[in-house]
């Protein structure tokens, strides 16, 4: 039977976007499989569950854009942090939608969990700590482009939300989106670190989906 553990061989012969897949696998698929998410896509919850999402997505999106552009500074950031990306201005463009144009902002709350994962966000755009960076611009923005098609597709057929209040999920200036997602892997591939970044990128990254499935559980 082959073993499916890597040994240190294979795991030096990983490029960057192969060992964040491998390293992080486990708390991927944990918050991936959440109670909240599972129910939201199976239409057991309500469009107010999904707005409650958006809004506290609106806080951590709004803290990971401000980190950004702390860490835009760092001469490696040019070939992974594409304005076109950000979704800070679209969720609030979807939110007005769905509050009907009533001043939302000041009504939304973070949880206990969204605080901590805002928190840790303003602590790296503090540092301009950019390998951390990397592991949530990584997590949130490849995650968008991926399942987060298949949430709207859902939450649109499940719960009537509009398309023209699901923009969070368009990204159509980016053209086709398996192209682009390859060369943004090939861009990580390419950025030069050193062991101890890259370590720390790694480890940020499993700790940015857990505070994602730390961002669902409360909201079960």
């Amino acid at each position: 039977m082959t073993s499916s553990i890597l040994n240190n061989n294979d795991v030096e012969n990983l490029s960057l976007s192969e060992e964040l897949r491998t390293h992080t696998a486990q708390a991927h698929e944990d918050a991936e499989h959440s109670t909240f998410m599972n129910d939201l896509l199976t239409g057991k919850l309500n469009a107010q569950a999904f707005i409650k999402l958006q809004e506290q997505s609106w806080l951590f999106y709004t803290a990971l854009e401000a980190a950004a552009r702390a860490c835009s500074e760092d001469s490696r950031a040019a070939s992974l942090f594409d304005p076109r990306l950000e979704r800070k201005e679209t969720l609030e463009a979807d939110l007005d939608k769905l509050h009907e144009g009533a001043n939302w902002r000041e009504g939304v709350v973070a949880t206990e969990a969204t605080a901590s994962y805002v928190e840790r966000l303003e602590e790296i755009g503090a540092a301009k700590d950019f390998p951390r960076l990397v592991a949530h611009h990584y997590v949130r923005y490849l995650g968008d482009l991926s399942g987060g098609q298949v949430i709207a597709r859902m939450v649109n057929r499940e719960y009537g939300v509009e398309d023209d209040a699901l923009s969070f999920y368009r990204f159509e200036d980016l053209g086709k989106l398996k192209p682009y997602k390859d060369n943004y892997r090939t861009a990580l591939d390419a950025l030069e670190l050193t062991s101890v970044e890259r370590s720390a990128l790694l480890d940020e990254a499993s700790d940015a989906f857990r505070f994602n499935q730390l961002v669902f559980e409360a909201l079960a």
